[in-house]
């Protein structure tokens, strides 16, 4: 029996697949060395004995490989710990954030059916009325304060309760040798929104985030002395960067807190303290910690590396943030849907700040292909060239979670994405141009507008209901247009948004509610989008109430 400071952890895994097998032996200084900053520090040699005792406990259960592991905590390094310990057992990993609706969470739990939920006494309590699938062989209370578990599981669940401390103490100090992991196993299913209202999981396989995270390394000068700021939810496909590129490299990271996501103030502090000098986000936070003033010279001077992904930055705001930053710092712009994670990258030039568009989401990752074809499906090529960016390669996810029949899966078999975004050429870089359909980018999370619908039509006095996203203060918002049922008293925009948060995330809620006498419609009997929200509106129906009201 060996320490269990000698584990294999997934992510020095991912940068070398058949690095899974074998473990990962730490010295005195690498054990001593933190992997975690911040609330909850932890050590490597402290978090590699919890990584080996959560796959310890979870094989000891039985689970075999593909079994799915889900996880609703709130963000600390123990929600790491249990990621990591799922990907060691062999299991992939379910990420929930912490935020989620409790009906959400149980829609997601159905149709994953994990053998295993790791959350926390609060969130137990949330789930006590709801249906949990029969595949549960076990729930982990992973409270910090608290190791003991509840009085007992809800009446659905029939599975055994465990504090952290019971499930994992007799696991403790044991290496767990992986079963064999071949390169397209899954490793995550990342649940993004649905246009039927319904999530649906993205698998996410070893090959997939091997192909990304050697990336990361051979592009990034990044190592044992970088600290990574670990600012997306575990449920958003960025989150693998940050942990899982910081990890393969002996790095630490500041998970930030759910609370602070937003808080520039805690925010700048983090950095400063921290010392970080990789920081990953959606441009728009960067952009609040920018016109915040929070980016002081002291702030940024630990920077070495700043990335964003997930919307457009606006060049504006890109260029106020270029201004603060060091000159040596780089800047990058990184595309892909979660189909993809990363697929595509640019680095930010002096002259990039110049333009009057956004910068370019630039030129493929090795191993990626992308080409751009036009309405019929033929590759179009040339500086005039314009149309749906396809990807293909080993970035390219297995599709959907038991969603064969989506027109989608078929290409994903054939490692062929087409991402629905319209892109066209700027020398050997892409340009992105927009969206082909109804999904846009909120808080720079990927968003059927129909989901939210959906949400809306769930309260008695909606009849109809019709959701575009509009630009109120140069961000998209979500607009919501609906008539009445009549069943009830007219809801105002407080009421829905009420009543959405109990099926959404915070933000895929309407900034704005229209009642309307009825939805315009086109010649086919479809909602009249453009007529709603689009760039030029027909004249609406008789209003009933004030927009916003």
């Amino acid at each position: 029996m060996t320490t269990g400071t000698e584990v294999a952890l997934s992510g020095t895994a991912l940068s070398d697949v058949a690095l899974i097998r074998k473990p990962w032996p730490l010295d005195a200084e690498q054990t001593a060395r933190p992997a975690f900053v911040g609330p909850r520090a932890r050590t490597y040699g402290e978090f590699a004995a919890h990584v080996a005792a959560v796959a310890s406990g979870l094989l000891g259960l039985g689970a075999a490989v593909g079994d799915r592991v889900a996880i609703w905590l709130d963000k600390q390094p123990r929600y790491a710990e249990v990621i990591l310990g799922a990907l060691h057992a062999g299991c992939a990993y379910v990420p929930l954030d912490g935020g989620q609706p409790v009906a959400r969470v149980e829609t997601i739990l159905a149709d994953a059916e994990p053998v295993a939920l790791f959350t926390d006494r609060r969130r137990l309590a949330a789930l006590s009325t709801r249906q949990l699938p029969s595949s549960l062989r076990v729930i982990v209370l992973a409270d910090e304060e608290d190791e003991a578990p509840a009085d007992g599981p809800p009446d659905a669940a029939r599975a055994p309760l465990h504090g952290w401390a019971a499930f994992t103490s007799s696991a403790a100090g044991h290496v767990v040798l992986l079963p064999p992991l071949e390169r397209d196993d899954l490793a995550a299913i990342l649940y993004t929104s649905g246009s039927t209202g319904t999530p649906k999981g993205v698998r996410i396989s070893y090959r997939n985030l091997a192909a990304f995270i050697r990336w990361a390394r051979a592009e990034l000068a990044v190592g044992a002395g970088d600290v990574f700021a670990g600012h997306a939810s575990f449920n958003f496909d960025l989150s693998t960067f940050d942990l899982f590129t910081a990890l393969s490299v002996g790095a630490a990271v500041w998970v930030v807190p759910d609370e602070q996501a937003r808080d520039v103030g805690a925010l700048a502090a983090g950095i400063r303290e921290h010392g970080v000098t990789v920081w990953y986000s959606v441009p728009s936070v960067l952009h609040l910690l920018t016109v915040s003033g929070a980016l002081t010279p002291e702030t940024v001077r630990s920077l070495r590396y700043v990335l964003f992904a997930g919307e457009v930055f606006p060049i504006p705001q890109l260029r106020a943030l270029a201004a603060l930053l060091p000159g040596e710092v780089g800047l990058y712009n990184l595309y892909g849907p979660t189909e993809t994670n990363v697929c595509t990258y640019h680095r930010v030039r002096p002259e990039d700040l110049a333009r009057q568009e956004p910068v370019p989401i630039g030129t493929p990752l090795p191993g990626a292909d992308v080409s751009v074809v036009d309405a019929a499906g033929r590759v179009v090529t040339g500086p005039d060239a314009c149309g749906e960016l396809v990807v293909q390669g080993d970035c390219v996810t297995p599709g959907y979670w038991r969603r064969e029949s989506e027109p989608a899966s078929a290409g994903h078999r054939r490692g062929r994405h087409a991402t629905g975004d319209l892109v066209s050429y700027d020398g050997a870089s892409l340009v992105y141009r927009g969206r082909k359909d109804r999904m846009v980018k909120l808080a720079g999370y990927r968003v059927e507008l129909g989901e939210i619908e959906a949400a809306v039509l769930r309260h008695p006095g909606v009849a109809q209901a019709a959701v575009v996203a509009e630009t109120r203060d140069g961000e998209p918002a979500v607009a919501l247009y609906f008539t009445l049922s009549g069943r009830t008293p007219r809801p105002n925009l407080i009421e829905l948004k009420r009543h959405c948060a109990q099926h959404l995330p915070r933000y895929m809620l309407p900034r704005t509610a229209t009642c309307l006498d009825e939805l315009p419609h086109n010649a086919n009997g479809k909602t009249d989008y453009h007529r709603l929200g689009g760039a030029t509106p027909a004249p609406a129906p008789a209003r009933r109430a004030e927009p916003g009201i």
